[in-house]
């Protein structure tokens, strides 16, 4: 029994050790595998990057190609494309107007490149080398400015090829001699390539036309026999390795070849050319006389007219309407008239106009949103400008709903809230009448006209706007009644109007946020979805939205003011991960908006400020703070902000 005991216990301290180091060497393993992922992330971004940056683009990619490449299956970079892991697998740049010379390290490092396709540019220099990229399939460069030899590498390193395509360009050297058995697109016509083409397998599945209109190819691929002094693709070969290779271009047979394409493409008679210009030189004077004609249709109208901008029924039809049904077939003649007024929540407005006012006034139209038609309207006396916002999809409301809606909307009051003045509501038409603020939304202060010439919004004028923003929308919190929930319900960069005051002693004037579109989420049940509150996450799952939901709003904006991107409806939600991700990463200050990451001194506030977005942003609606607290963050931020945040305010 002893005996057993020792044996036993020989046997534990025996199997214990053995245990602990083959867990130490999982762990080590598997840490080796995470730092060795995200080294193959690094490289690959690093290959991306070398791109973007050796080459201009009218698409913008030094603005576009920020932060992680991937984000799960997905790419948020123009022309990108991922696999399940994260991995880019796919780069389309295709008419883009790519300009430059690709640089030595482009593409480096993107193991899992499959598909790479950047035809119709004005790309010069060396064909890329592409080493490293077995698992290519897919390589169009066609329709550039390559020069030089096409790289052996291709022959022998791309086992996977497909397709090959580098058509009209300036190529130069000898075709090498490809044998990959996929191989069932090849054209590499309109360059200036010479020697024998190779008769190997997978070149004789090609017609001759696929190596036309160069410099002097021969063999059978092209029907043309060989002299003794052709060069081969050997030749070629050797020249590559020894770097000897030079663009043979000889200015008569570059002179020639450019003749020959111009009398192919253009045989047009003297004549025709007369005639087309004569054309050419007509329909712009025909557009313009036209967009000028439209212009002032559309845009200046008045609101009682017998046409409208939009093609649809009038507005003052439709009151004439509300006049004459009344509330009922015995409504008396003076609730008739009431009925048929402006519903005015100042005291001090009301005198100014009334609603033949509105109608005798001409009215430009500012946009069409989710909510209805927005003009601003210009009293015939000229003593006050307005806007009204022709509300839709209302008419299923209630009078008494709408009234106590807009009767609770009225009585707001902040600096930072666009005042309700008036509302007017009949049988078929509903208008709500807001103070006019002289200023562009920020939308278009963000996005608007972007590239040369634009000017910028700096980094203390929108840490200005992210402030009264806040405060804003914590007044809204704070002031509508529980039940009407949320409170503002379609919040997005579009319903936030900046005004530009002047300040006292300041140079520039300051810049006030005013939040605009607020509390009709309740009145539209059957249209909600329309409305910005439908991104919060928990719509998705069948869940009324609360006040959180303004919450996850707010830091979509926060998101889109910091890094200058573009919302997109069906992604919005997923612009928080990705900047999640690249927090979580060195890529931090890669998502920051191109326009202000030159303020090097201030990137710590813009990444306190994309904190304070991505907890407002949270999934779950518990975890979002409460927008009290969301105020004391920011104005914790850049303690003298708002006394920086002067700014040249072009209204418009």
């Amino acid at each position: 029994m002893d005996k057993h005991r020792r044996g036993l216990r020989l046997r534990q301290s025996l199997v214990v050790p053995w245990i602990v180091v083959v867990m130490v060497g999982a762990a080590v393993s598997t840490a080796e595998l995470a730092e060795s992922d995200l080294e193959a992330f690094r490289d690959e971004r690093g290959g991306l990057v070398a791109l973007r940056d050796g080459l201009r683009s009218a698409k913008d990619l030094h603005s576009n190609w920020t932060g992680p490449p991937c984000h799960g299956g997905r790419s948020r970079w123009y022309g990108v494309s991922c696999d399940g892991d994260g991995r880019v697998v796919g780069v389309r740049l295709d008419g883009v107007q790519l300009t430059g010379a690709l640089p030595a390290g482009a593409l480096r490092g993107v193991a899992r490149l499959a598909t790479l396709s950047l035809r119709d540019n004005a790309i010069h220099g060396a064909l890329p080398g592409l080493a490293g990229l077995d698992r290519l399939r897919v390589i169009d460069l066609s329709s550039n400015r390559f020069s030089g030899p096409i790289p052996r590498r291709y022959a022998v390193e791309l086992p996977a090829l497909t397709r090959l395509e580098l058509q009209d360009n300036l190529l130069n050297g000898t075709v090498p001699s490809f044998a990959q058995g996929e191989l069932t697109v090849f054209n590499v016509s309109y360059n200036f390539l010479q020697g024998e083409v190779p008769d190997t397998r997978a070149l004789r599945r090609f017609p001759a036309s696929a190596f036309g209109h160069n410099l002097k190819l021969c063999g059978e691929a092209v029907n043309a026999a060989c002299g003794s002094g052709s060069p081969s693709a050997d030749d070629g070969d050797r020249s590559a390795s020894s770097r000897d290779d030079r663009v043979v271009r000889p200015a008569d047979h570059d002179a020639r070849g450019r003749a020959a394409r111009k009398s192919r493409h253009f045989k047009l008679a003297a004549w025709s050319v007369v005639a087309i210009a004569l054309i050419a030189a007509m329909v712009p004077f025909a557009a313009v006389l036209i967009f000028l004609h439209q212009t002032k249709k559309s845009q200046e109208a008045r609101l009682g007219g017998r046409a409208t901008p939009t093609g649809a029924p009038d507005i003052k039809d439709k009151a004439e309407q509300g006049k004459l049904s009344g509330s009922g077939s015995g409504s008396s003649s003076g609730s008739r008239n009431a009925q048929a007024q402006l519903q005015f929540f100042r005291a001090d407005k009301a005198a100014g106009f009334d609603l033949d006012d509105l109608f005798r006034s001409t009215a430009e139209m500012l946009g069409k949103g989710r909510l209805g038609i927005t003009y601003r309207v210009t009293l015939e006396a000229g003593t006050a400008v307005v806007v009204v916002k022709r509300l839709r999809n209302m008419g299923h409301v209630p009078r008494k709903d709408f009234a106590h809606t807009m009767q609770l909307l009225g009585k707001l009051r902040h600096e930072n809230v666009v005042e309700v003045v008036a509302c007017y509501h009949s049988k078929e038409e509903k208008l709500a009448v807001y103070e006019h603020v002289p200023g562009r939304s920020l939308f278009e202060l963000l996005h608007e006209n972007r590239g040369e010439g634009r000017m910028p919004l700096p980094w203390p004028a929108r840490l200005s706007i992210a402030k009264g923003m806040a405060r804003g929308l914590a007044y809204l919190h704070q002031s509508v009644p529980f039940f009407h929930r949320p409170p503002h319900g379609n919040l997005k960069s579009s319903n936030v109007i900046i005004l530009s005051t002047p300040n006292g002693k300041h140079q520039h004037p300051h810049v006030v946020p005013k939040l605009t579109d607020y509390g009709f989420h309740p009145l539209l049940p059957h249209h909600a979805h329309r409305l910005a509150a439908a991104k919060c996450p928990e719509y998705a799952r069948g869940k009324r939205p609360s006040s959180r939901a303004d919450v996850f709003c707010f830091g979509l904006v926060l998101l889109e003011v910091v890094t200058g991107k573009l919302p997109v409806d069906e992604a919005d939600g997923d612009m928080a991960e990705w900047a999640r991700l690249a927090l979580s990463h060195e890529w931090s200050t890669d998502i920051l908006d191109v326009e202000i990451v030159g303020e090097l001194e201030r990137h710590g506030d813009m990444l306190r400020l994309t904190e304070v977005a991505l907890m407002c942003a949270a999934v779950e609606p518990d975890r979002r703070p409460k927008m009290p607290d969301v105020v004391r963050m920011i104005d914790e931020i850049g303690g003298g902000a708002d006394e920086k945040g002067r700014w040249e305010l072009v209204v418009g």
